[in-house]
């Protein structure tokens, strides 16, 4: 990064061929044990001869209804994989955007960044939770709704991004760069190793 001449270099997301077939591929394989798992499961209830009529019934009901609504958020996530034609993500000295092709679809710029609310508080946080992947977390004006939201730094990618944890990096490089009035954790700093800031 160089920050002579006021100058703040952009850096490109890199798509993960490799980790994005990885992922399907197990997602795939988990969708298809699981049916194969519910019709195993039932071809065993049927052909009992100890269990009645009516649970033999109602376990086939079940089941469809298990198998309907699995398909059913396996195609709307499909769609919507579709419809998201992300293709790539770039940090620059405006902040976070996300492109299809060379057009803007959203973006999360420095400027629109927040002091928490709470001012006792971290501007940028980690969120923290038990079962959740830590996120970096800011405060932003929505200008649609007219008021601070709270908001995780995520890329809404169909692909794997290879250099994530970079692009998070310089984002928040960027943040001691053009915003020097917020505070950020240093659970960020450790998180992101940015230790020498």
């Amino acid at each position: 990064m160089d920050f002579q001449n006021n100058e703040f270099s952009k850096i490109e997301s890199l798509k993960s061929e490799k980790k994005t077939f990885i992922v399907k591929a197990l997602g795939a394989f988990i969708f298809v044990s699981i049916i194969l798992g519910i019709i195993n499961t039932e071809i065993i209830i049927i052909e009992s001869g100890k269990l009645s009529a009516e649970f033999k019934i109602s376990s086939v009901i079940l089941s469809v209804l298990l198998l309907s609504f699995l398909i059913y958020f396996v195609l709307k996530d499909t769609i919507s994989i579709k419809k998201n034609k992300i293709t790539k993500v770039i940090v620059d000295q405006n902040g976070l955007h996300h492109y299809k092709d060379e057009i803007i679809i959203d973006s999360l710029t420095f400027e629109s960044l927040q002091p928490n609310p709470d001012l006792k508080n971290y501007d940028v946080i980690l969120s923290e939770g038990e079962d959740v992947v830590f996120d970096i977390c800011v405060y932003y004006f929505d200008n649609s709704r007219n008021t601070i939201i709270y908001k995780a730094i995520t890329f809404n990618t169909p692909f794997s991004i290879g250099n994530g944890e970079e692009l998070k990096r310089h984002f928040i490089k960027g943040i001691f760069k053009f915003r020097p009035d917020l505070k950020v954790s240093p659970k960020v700093l450790d998180l992101l190793n940015l230790k020498n800031i």
